[in-house]
């Protein structure tokens, strides 16, 4: 099997070596780590390759607005990369920010073991490998197909998933209005239990989770595994990704 690059990022350039390290004790031998500091990302006359997964280590508190520039700017120039963000020292700062900014996946490994990131880092990559599958969305005949299977869905859930291709991630206001509710005065009980009824769905018969609970700020789409049949997945959004 063919692997892209995958590009390992840290603040200082021994950081970064140290990913490297660790990522080639898991990786395939045909994948082809690389390795950026902070500077480096900021700097505009550095040159980019193309990589199916970043992983963006985010080790003190005064490097956390940085890297939100950072991961902007990252999901600019590689919209579609698989970027995952790893939180490793103990941090206030909410995952919403880091989604906002373009990540797909943030996890918090505070005073994790090197064993554990191995294994952390081999699951991201699993991960990335998996997620560029893809499933389509037809919308002419509401309706999901993918792996020699169709799935109907109701209007109302045609319309969430269209919506969450375009964007990636979206308020739960933004999801009620696309269903049609009024933003003001819906039964936030209810739309969870609409979205949930929609991700159970699409798991039974795909077996894939596409659409991720962002607590406390609403729903966003797993990049890769769905677009619309007319077109391929949106480069970028309105939330800066």
């Amino acid at each position: 099997m063919h692997f892209s690059n995958v590009l390992a990022i840290a603040r200082t350039q021994s950081k970064s070596e140290d990913f490297r390290a660790f990522l080639v004790r898991t990786v395939a031998n045909n994948l082809k780590v690389d390795t950026r500091c902070y500077g480096q990302l900021i700097d505009p006359q550095q040159h980019h390759g193309h990589y199916r997964a970043i992983i963006i280590e985010i080790d003190t508190p005064s490097a956390s607005q940085q890297t939100l520039d950072i991961i902007r700017k990252t999901r600019e120039e590689h919209p579609g990369s698989t970027i995952f963000v790893v939180v490793t020292f103990a941090s206030t700062l909410s995952k919403t920010k880091y989604y906002l900014a373009g990540a797909d996946y943030c996890v918090k490994a505070v005073e994790t073991s090197a064993e554990k990131k191995i294994s952390l880092f081999d699951t991201f990559l699993n991960e990335s490998e998996r997620l560029h599958r893809g499933l389509v969305l037809d919308q002419d005949r509401m309706c999901i197909y993918g792996d020699g299977k169709k799935l109907e869905i109701s209007f109302v859930e045609m319309k969430v998933l269209e919506a969450l291709i375009h964007n990636r991630l979206l308020s739960h206001n933004e999801i009620a209005a696309v269903m049609g509710l009024n933003t003001k005065y819906y039964d936030s009980r209810a739309l969870e239990k609409s979205i949930s009824r929609l991700r159970s769905k699409i798991k039974a018969h795909y077996g894939e989770n596409i659409i991720q609970n962002i607590r406390g700020y609403g729903y966003k789409l797993s990049r890769g595994l769905i677009c619309v049949s007319d077109f391929p997945p949106a480069k970028g959004s309105s939330h800066g990704e």
